[in-house]
């Protein structure tokens, strides 16, 4: 199983609690727990978490310089929104970030280490369906934290963790409108994800860029559909 780690990033302090802070409100962030528009104060943090001010406040000025959180009036924090066009560059940064990650991945000619991304997408088939966006959005990260990993590249997993904290949260606000499942969708998509992972087995890097940014494309297509953003 690939951790997604935060050690070694600037900004947090070495001590374990504040690693141990960070990491509870990054899950919040990057598995929907929190959605856009959501308001918490520090003190309630530090309530929540069980610790003292001075981990939270390091932990969220971290996420405030990720852009991950804003400062608002009242010693509170929220969850940014996404504009239109702030949704639009972050797609086209990912296609050029994750397309990058999936042929470098293939291009490590390791298929035994693509194998596990097959269980992530069964994870998948049965969570949209279900229609809970929190078991959805925790198979996604598995999905993505798996792929971008398969990279090896440092500078790249860190890029690419960095970015799914500013669009984690839109992702969870557009899986959790009220709308029908659409089989079409997930059949399509899930179908192009098995793709992916065949290409990275056969060491195709090219077909691997090409098939992850396809992948990433339709998703966008499918979100702002449930926003209703044409």
């Amino acid at each position: 199983m690939v951790e997604d780690s935060v050690v070694d990033r600037p900004g947090l302090s070495s001590s374990t609690l504040a690693h141990h802070t960070y990491r509870e409100l990054e899950s919040r962030i990057v598995d929907g727990a929190w959605l856009p528009d959501t308001r918490i104060s520090l003190r309630k943090l530090a309530t929540l978490l069980n610790t003292s001010m001075q981990p939270v406040r390091e932990a969220v000025s971290k996420l405030v310089a990720d852009s991950a959180l804003e400062v608002i009036p009242g010693r509170s924090v929220r969850v940014p929104q996404l504009s239109r066009e702030q949704a639009d560059e972050i797609w086209t940064i990912r296609m050029l970030l994750e397309g990058e990650a999936a042929a470098q991945f293939a291009a490590r000619k390791c298929p035994e280490e693509a194998k596990p991304l097959y269980g992530h997408t069964d994870t998948m088939r049965v969570h949209y369906p279900e229609r809970d966006h929190l078991a959805t959005m925790k198979a996604i990260r598995g999905w993505n934290i798996a792929l971008v990993h398969g990279s090896k590249s440092p500078v790249l997993i860190d890029m690419v963790m960095r970015l799914r904290l500013r669009y984690a949260p839109f992702i969870a606000s557009c899986l959790a409108v009220d709308l029908p499942h659409d089989p079409d969708f997930v059949s399509f998509t899930l179908h192009i994800q098995d793709e992916l992972v065949m290409a990275i087995e056969a060491g195709d890097a090219a077909a691997a860029r090409h098939l992850r940014c396809s992948d990433l494309r339709s998703f966008q297509r499918y979100l702002y559909s449930r926003r209703g953003w044409r």
